[in-house]
């Protein structure tokens, strides 16, 4: 019984090492918002595999157009893209540059919303996978003249 508990606490903590995370900052460039790996973290060394950008209070913010997936824009979400693990895009990442690399198999379907205009004001958060085992992730928010507001992680005294 011990050795089993033993092997059960090993292959956990095995398992949980292989796994990464790092903070996604959001920027300008020329003009078009750009996602990049916070300088002060560990950058992922895998491609995307996928992106998602969603509004953070999970409010409808566009219309459906063919081709997405009408239940990530109800919750929210003005932009999803994967690709399969044959990928090719590594950070920094335009905002609806779709992600290069082979299309996920049928086995694994892909839920895609095609780029979406962005609300200034509203508090937006952006999710990535690198590889199979790097995530990352951020807040941000575009201001009335134009700027991009990198926000902090959410919790409990910063999630508005």
């Amino acid at each position: 019984m011990i050795l089993a508990r033993a092997l059960i606490i090993a292959g956990v903590l095995l398992l949980g090492g292989c796994s990464y995370t790092y903070g996604i900052l959001a920027t300008m460039v020329d003009g078009r918002l750009t996602f990049v790996v916070d300088p002060d973290q560990r950058r992922p060394s895998a491609c995307l595999t996928s992106i998602i950008v969603m509004a953070q209070d999970g409010q409808r913010r566009a219309q459906a157009e063919p081709g997405d997936d009408v239940q990530l824009i109800d919750r929210g979400v003005v932009w999803s893209n994967s690709v399969g693990y044959d990928c090719e895009t590594r950070f920094p990442v335009t905002y609806g540059a779709p992600l290069a690399g082979a299309p996920k198999s049928p086995e694994q379907p892909g839920r895609e919303v095609g780029a979406k205009p962005l609300t200034p004001g509203v508090i937006y958060e952006v999710a990535a996978v690198a590889g199979a085992t790097g995530y990352g992730g951020g807040r941000f928010r575009l201001t009335t003249d134009g700027r991009v507001e990198n926000l902090p992680a959410r919790g409990p005294s910063n999630d508005r």
